[in-house]
């Protein structure tokens, strides 16, 4: 009966809401943080290690939440250590865009190329859902996106109706972000969350006053860090500015110097075209230019007027020298795009096995590129190469797992393709298979791409 008695005195509010907390922040150290194909970041030359390591600590917060929920009294809970990790874990967003420039650039750009290639299906249904495709003609790609977003452009910044920008921009809620985050982020926040509920609820009659008294000591340090970050993202746009300023005034050297430093307190400004290309005109003109920049910017100009291929060349070889700059490979992915898009897009002699073939090296430059993948899909089709396109529907179809919120119509489209080279094959059972997928998103999971 004693037993029975101390079971049920265990068994109270506080350590229930405490033991779920705990279970699920237990899952936010299982599932990933964030989630990009692996094949795209090994060859970017980066990985989500970074990213995904904050699992650890939350690992140990649910080990710490289970030994308050079984063993220890809940009055003498770490609460100022779960409201701190639940801080920095609203940070997260901001430590990715800021300190891990390439897997933002990626994130961005694959983004942005989602966008353009739902947007394509959504104008060109009929066109894209006919077997030939004989009619339709593919869009021009845009550059690759700047990750320095947090641009102050003018005194109107500092007004209130401006600062959602900071949020979106400057601490990375936005959703180029947000479209690959993974199960873990969220599962930490709500684990935090419900497990700091249960620390309160311990505290019985002394839940508000403990509550206040926690707040006071955690405030100063939470306007402490987001004054830290405000002042950073302005201070970074200022000394841009300035930057502008010397180089038109000829300071050259002193462009050069103080471009570095910030380069190196403010990653971001590795991808922004016009950061770059400022820092090595300036370098040029003290005798001092690197020669990766410089093909770069020799790229860039020709490609502004449209000579891709000459523009190729020189991204090339800019990559060549020095292949962790991921603006470069960007806009070498890009350049070789526009080429296809142009064989395929000829009015009277249409040359789709051409640009299949460049598009097919794009995907070489930068794995997974959602607008190349598309593009050689239908260029297959138009070759009358279905079995080939299907595959290329494949690896749209698993690419899309990445993606908080796969784009329906690609994918829909995408099984369409797979409808036509079961047809071709002759197999009637996968054609009707297919055609299901194509129309019917329940039935997505229910057959795999490789049946």
């Amino acid at each position: 009966m004693n037993k029975l008695h101390s079971w049920f005195s265990w068994f109270n509010r506080e350590k229930i809401t405490l033991f779920i907390g705990s279970l699920i922040l237990a899952q936010g150290a299982i599932f990933p943080w964030y989630s990009l194909p692996k094949e795209t970041l090994e060859t970017f030359g980066t990985n989500l290690f970074w990213a995904n390591a904050a699992r650890i600590p939350i690992g140990l917060l649910a080990i710490v939440g289970f030994i308050f929920t079984f063993l220890l009294s809940i009055r003498r809970a770490p609460r100022l250590v779960f409201g701190s990790a639940l801080i920095l874990t609203l940070l997260f967003p901001y430590f990715i865009i800021t300190w891990s420039p390439t897997v933002a650039f990626i994130a961005s750009y694959s983004y942005n190329n989602a966008k353009a290639v739902s947007q394509h299906v959504d104008r060109n249904f009929s066109e894209v859902q006919a077997q030939w495709k004989q009619k339709i003609s593919l869009d021009q790609p845009e550059a690759p996106p700047s990750i320095f977003e947090m641009s102050i452009k003018d005194s109107r910044f500092f007004q209130m109706p401006s600062w959602d920008e900071i949020i979106l921009k400057g601490f990375g809620y936005k959703n180029s972000f947000f479209v690959f985050i993974g199960k873990g982020w969220g599962f930490s926040l709500i684990g935090l969350l419900i497990s700091l509920f249960g620390f309160y609820l311990g505290l019985e009659k002394q839940i508000f006053h403990n509550f206040n008294e926690d707040l006071k000591l955690l405030i100063p340090g939470i306007a402490l860090l987001s004054s830290i970050i405000l002042i950073s993202l302005i201070g970074v746009n200022i000394a841009n500015y300035r930057l502008d300023t010397q180089f038109a005034k000829g300071d050259y050297l002193q462009v050069v110097n103080t471009s570095k430093t910030l380069v190196y307190w403010y990653p971001p400004l590795q991808g922004d075209e016009a950061f770059l290309e400022r820092l090595t005109k300036a370098e040029f003109y003290i005798d001092a230019p690197k020669a990766d920049l410089i093909k770069f910017v020799q790229g860039l100009e020709v490609y502004k007027i449209g000579d891709f291929q000459k523009a190729e060349t020189y991204f090339q070889k800019s990559l060549n020298i020095q292949p962790s700059r991921f603006l470069v490979r960007g806009y070498l992915a890009s350049t070789i795009l526009n080429q296809g898009i142009n064989y395929f897009n000829l009015s009277n002699n249409k040359k789709p096995g051409a640009a299949a073939d460049l598009f097919d090296k794009v995907l070489k430059i930068f794995p997974g590129h959602l607008e190349a993948l598309y593009d050689l899909m239908l260029a297959r089709v138009v070759n009358g190469e279905f079995q080939k396109s299907a595959d290329t529907a494949k690896q749209i179809i698993e690419g899309q797992k990445y993606f908080q919120e796969p784009r329906i119509g690609l994918l829909g489209q995408a099984y369409v393709h797979l409808t036509w080279a079961e047809y071709n094959n002759g197999d009637v059972d996968k054609t009707w298979k297919r055609y299901r997928q194509s129309v019917d998103a329940s039935t997505w999971n229910k057959f795999s791409v490789d049946e």
